[in-house]
């Protein structure tokens, strides 16, 4: 099964404009806004739709949207994986979230996206090409294993320097790392020219320590030097 038809990151942040102001430093291109149900805004790094949500929480995490997110969610339970929450509205499924062993929050959000601002695949953001959704994992078998039965294909795996690999179900790149070096999610970005561009972010007031930039809500960005 998929769990849905278009997919967004979704931040959880104390302070959306401290957040905002963050992104487009990145270049990161805003789509929309609002400030209902709480104070949000939509950005995208050219392949991928973000959502930063000042909603309370913090998290960071994948949000599926779909017009028969109902119908998903049923098959989600029937493979036996536990709902932490169920939402209704009107007596219709609003939304539904559950999570990995490992902690990575998904949420499948009744929603038809036709007519939704989709990226055009281009990379647009200053911090290169978006490889992978990386999250570090206690057991790279078990994780494959739970991402493969929502239609995640693995696209490369090795076992050096640890057990890890990618998967993609045509809407996100996931990467899971059988690690402690690090926890994530991380959003993960490359470009040959790396440590130009993050001469040029450095400039613009941002700090990176070793390829890792922290987000004003407390996500972690990865960004490495090479090619995807």
């Amino acid at each position: 099964m998929k769990l849905g038809d278009v997919v967004q990151i979704a931040i959880g942040v104390p302070d959306l404009a401290a957040s905002a102001a963050f992104y487009e430093t990145l270049g990161f291109e805003k789509l929309a806004e609002n400030d209902q149900p709480w104070p949000w805004k939509q950005y995208s790094d050219g392949q991928n739709l973000i959502l930063l949500n000042q909603d309370g929480n913090q998290y960071i995490g994948l949000n599926y949207l779909s017009a028969d997110a109902a119908e998903r969610v049923k098959q989600v339970e029937a493979l036996g994986v536990e709902l932490l929450m169920k939402q209704a509205f009107d007596g219709r499924l609003h939304m539904a979230i559950f999570a990995d062993a490992d902690g990575l929050m998904v949420g499948l959000i009744n929603h038809d996206p036709t007519g939704m601002p989709l990226p055009d695949g281009l990379p647009l953001s200053h911090c290169g090409k978006f490889g992978e959704f990386a999250l570090g994992v206690a057991n790279f078998q078990r994780a494959a294993r739970f991402w493969q039965q929502f239609g995640f294909a693995q696209l490369y795996a090795s076992s050096d320097p640890y057990p890890w690999g990618i998967f993609s179900d045509g809407l996100m790149m996931l990467g899971l790392h059988q690690t402690d070096e690090f926890q994530g999610p991380c959003p993960t970005y490359f470009a040959p020219d790396m440590p130009k561009r993050i001469e040029q972010l450095q400039a613009k007031g941002l700090t990176i320590t070793d390829g890792v930039l922290k987000a004003p809500g407390g996500e972690t960005l990865l960004l490495f030097t090479g090619e995807v």
